[in-house]
């Protein structure tokens, strides 16, 4: 199988035209998009003809809700489910939905999955511009030489990672179900590998050049990628892990080889709902997609805004990490005498927010705690370590960051190592349940 011509221009357009007309290009495709596409879905025909601002912010929640209405063939989320729970339990993904839509779940860190619905024509538009945004030179020369490898890790195979492959792109899907030895062996000469950050660190334990593992990339993808983990699998591979930021609304952000990661700004529009200075939720709008309309999708992601242009000379805004979902934020009470009142909270103590980035600095100042879990249960923060004679200096340097933030220290306990599904996305960090006040 080949790629398609249409794989292959929005390669080209990515690759070497986007840039110089960035923002004319992104202006036309939006308002393309809300005069010609938006209306097609039932959900917002009352703001047929209106301008972004005016149409409303929606969540997850309120899509698969009434998920008919937010596509344009009018799908029943009960349809969608039934093949793509179909698909799960038999491993063949190869089904479609009417009209050869392809149906996907999203590997989702909460109870509520995501669903998302793709055209024949959307998949190789998404393969051309996923290309172009991440192949990096070393693996553009091989493509002209031999067909290049591709390894995928992930939970579930999908139509829409299948467009990627061709003559000169052979790509092979690893089940996450499976024991990861069973996949190593298969790991020899691939050229680029993608899994999420705890699949390639174990990968990187496990094997490395010696073995005759020796990608030209690395990509982290589904998860957080944390420094400890960038570090132990740049130090196996001598390759930097470079990033895919997709979700269920799409695909959002790509990193470059000066470590930011790109928004997605050709393809999709996002406006932050700032949290502070730096950090906020992205609501975004994605102008390419015109199957499942994804317009002012707010997402529970917490992202942290980098400073000024990138120095890669890339057009658009650029982010520095992806802290994770609003519930990877723990939080503290305030200290006595900085109690907020906003009229509504019955006098009790504010919560003083505690960003991943924030929590993770602080625990290394703990020392090598190697891989951890950090849970929220109330007032209590309860702590998986591998090493748990670490235990007393983590509680010291959490106690030590509640009096910076000007907050009450919680109590830090020690937790047995969670039992984790493989194929669920690993979050070092948890908030199940926040302190009464």
């Amino acid at each position: 199988m080949g790629a398609s011509p249409a794989t292959l221009a929005a390669l080209a357009r990515e690759r070497w035209w986007l840039p110089r007309h960035h923002d004319a290009a992104r202006a036309r495709g939006l308002a393309t998009f809300l005069r010609r596409d938006v209306p097609r879905a039932s959900f917002y025909r009352p703001w047929a003809g209106r301008p972004l601002a005016d149409l409303p912010v929606v969540t997850k929640a309120e899509v698969l809700a009434d998920f008919a209405a937010f596509n344009r063939h009018g799908i029943a989320l009960e349809d969608a489910l039934a093949v793509a729970e179909a698909a799960e339990r038999s491993r063949d993904f190869a089904p479609t939905l009417p009209h050869d839509v392809t149906v996907g779940l999203s590997s989702g860190t909460s109870g509520t999955r995501g669903v998302f619905l793709v055209s024949p024509e959307e998949r190789q538009l998404w393969a051309g511009i996923l290309m172009g945004q991440v192949l990096a030179p070393a693996s553009l020369r091989t493509i002209a030489r031999r067909p290049l490898r591709v390894a995928l890790f992930l939970r579930a195979d999908s139509n829409l990672y299948q467009t990627l492959a061709s003559r000169r792109v052979h790509f092979s899907w690893h089940d996450l179900r499976a024991p990861l030895e069973e996949h190593l062996p298969a790991l020899v000469g691939v050229d680029v590998l993608v899994a999420p950050a705890s699949v390639l660190r174990a990968i990187a334990e496990r094997t490395g050049p010696t073995e005759g593992v020796a990608p030209l990339q690395v990509v982290s993808v589904a998860e957080t990628l944390d420094e400890e983990d960038e570090a132990v699998v740049r130090a196996t591979f001598g390759r930097p892990v470079e990033q895919i930021y997709q979700a269920t609304e799409g695909l959002l952000a790509t990193s470059c080889r000066a470590g930011r990661l790109h928004l997605n700004e050709g393809h999709v529009h996002v406006e932050p709902a700032w949290l502070d200075h730096r950090r906020f939720h992205p609501v975004v709008t994605d102008f390419t997609r015109t199957t499942q309309l994804v317009v002012r999708h707010r997402l529970d992601d917490v992202l942290v805004a980098a400073p000024g242009p990138c120095p890669c000379g890339r057009p658009g805004r650029t982010i520095t990490e992806v802290l994770g979902r609003a519930d990877d934020v723990l939080t503290l009470r305030a200290a006595d005498g900085d109690d907020g009142d906003d009229g509504d909270d019955g006098g009790r103590p504010r919560a003083v927010p505690v960003y991943p980035d924030v929590l993770r600095h602080a625990l290394a100042l703990a020392g090598d705690l190697g891989d951890h879990r950090v849970e929220q249960h109330g007032r209590q923060w309860r702590v998986a370590l591998r090493r748990p004679e670490r235990l007393p200096a983590v509680a010291a340097e959490v106690g030590r960051l509640a009096e910076r933030l000007g907050a009450r220290s919680p109590e830090v306990v020690a937790m047995p190592w969670p039992t984790e599904d493989p194929t669920a996305k690993r979050r070092r960090i948890k908030r199940v349940s926040e302190g009464d006040g």
